[in-house]
């Protein structure tokens, strides 16, 4: 167990690494900040739906497909209970922005869960961090999109032509039908979406280099949404699936609550800045957010391993 948490400090530590290279490129004029945004459109749209598709290029087995359930299932129940209670805060006290609460809401899970899970756990075990970056991806271009954008109501049509959540469809068809790609196209999707979590680093670092200036009323709301996001909510979760005991399912049901575990206690989603760089709504502030939790994560995703090994072995 202290191997595990050592290796996700190491492996979280070097991604904020990456991002701080994007930030010094910008700051050296190795790279214009004009390019940020075509950066965000190179990920959304080539990217991440490449690693999507690879990602389900696994053997199809009857235990693969229930665990692959189980994670479905643990991700919408996070992302729901995530809505819900984001939803609540922020026609409470706090009074939270559209790019806060998405920022809350949704996290990192695909750009920083899926190299984590593969680096640690090994690349079999990276197939069910795909599932809560697939269910995070359907929410956060339907639900997500539309509060951001603050659009009334949500562009199903539009939402699900999205490339991300095409690939998620496609990816899941070809696991079921047990159609896997010819080694080239294999090795062609796999050395793209490799880039994932690196590129998304770097666009993350560039976005920072760009901003002027940030209210300082509004890091103590920084900090609001970095606590939730970090620590309240992933800490829910924990606790809501141990009460369920969705990881005594089956043989292997430990591993996948972990990662679902993990999903729910990642940082904020570079989806979102590349989103609220797309849409040019406030760019500069959910950029900053995504980095300062990028960096508390450090500390706290390791120690979110350790409260779930220890927990359950005193179950």
């Amino acid at each position: 167990m202290p191997e595990l948490t050592i290796t996700f400090f190491h492996q979280i530590l070097k991604m904020f690494l990456m991002l701080l290279i994007g930030f010094l490129a910008v700051k050296a004029h190795i790279m214009p900040a004009s390019c940020g945004k075509g950066f965000s459109q190179v990920i959304v749209g080539v990217i991440r739906p490449c690693a999507i598709l690879y990602a389900f290029q696994v053997e199809y087995t009857p235990e693969r497909l229930k665990g692959l359930l189980l994670a479905v299932f643990a991700a919408v129940l996070s992302h729901v209970v995530f809505i819900f209670i984001t939803r609540l805060l922020g026609s409470g006290l706090y009074h939270f922005t559209a790019v806060e609460r998405a920022s809350m809401i949704y996290s990192n899970s695909g750009n920083l869960l899926m190299p984590l899970v593969a680096a640690t756990m090994g690349q079999e075990w990276m197939f069910y961090s795909c599932a809560y970056m697939g269910v995070l991806q359907i929410f956060v271009w339907t639900h997500g999109k539309s509060m951001i954008c603050e659009e009334p109501q949500i562009d199903l049509k539009k939402a699900f032509c999205n490339l991300n959540i095409l690939a998620v469809a496609v990816g899941l068809i070809l696991f079921l039908l047990k159609i896997q790609f010819s080694e080239d196209i294999g090795l062609a999707l796999d050395g793209i979406g490799d880039t994932l979590g690196a590129a998304s680093m770097l666009s993350i670092g560039i976005s920072v280099a760009t901003i002027k200036s940030i209210d300082v009323k509004r890091i103590f709301r920084v900090l609001a949404v970095t606590l939730h996001r970090l620590i309240l909510y992933p800490l829910l979760m924990l606790a809501i699936f141990l009460l369920l005991r969705l990881d005594t399912l089956f043989p292997g049901a430990h591993q996948i609550i972990m990662i679902s575990t993990l999903g729910a206690g990642a940082p904020i989603g570079v989806v979102v800045s590349q989103m609220a760089q797309l849409f040019d709504k406030d760019p500069d502030y959910a950029s900053f957010m995504a980095v300062v939790t990028m960096l508390c994560s450090v500390v706290t995703m390791p120690a979110l391993i350790w409260a779930y090994e220890w927990i359950t072995a005193l179950v």
